[in-house]
């Protein structure tokens, strides 16, 4: 008898772990796939951390010429290292500016001195 009990145990517990794997399957396909944020090398790009609470930012990187080009969306409290812009680049900085901006296109913050292994927290004036 208690063989079977055990055996029942066994089987109860293997139910409850397929339907675990299930449900977490399920919601894992339900729920909105995160894109990654770019995750550089620290030394060789700029670490931009968002400071303002409850608000996402966009990160763009504007040039001398005022052309601008959109790197990353961060929410409150994230970061990301961004290296791209200085790929197949000399020099230690680029020209131009990394500028925050809100939803509605408003400009935040910025930084000037676009410089490899700098870090910047975005925060509101």
């Amino acid at each position: 008898m208690s063989r079977l009990r055990g055996r029942g145990a066994g089987l109860a517990l293997l139910a409850v772990v397929v339907s675990l794997v299930v449900v977490w399957t399920v919601l894992g396909r339900l729920s909105p796939t995160l894109v990654p944020l770019p995750s550089g090398d620290p030394a060789n790009g700029v670490t931009i951390s968002n400071g303002i609470d409850s608000a996402t930012v966009t990160i763009v990187y504007e040039r001398p010429d005022g052309t601008t080009e959109k790197l990353v969306d961060l929410t409150s409290g994230q970061h990301a290292v961004l290296d791209s812009i200085f790929t197949e680049r000399d020099g230690l900085c680029r020209t131009g500016r990394l500028v925050a901006l809100t939803a509605e296109g408003a400009e935040l913050d910025e930084l000037y001195l676009v410089c490899r292994g700098r870090s910047w927290t975005v925060q509101t004036p």
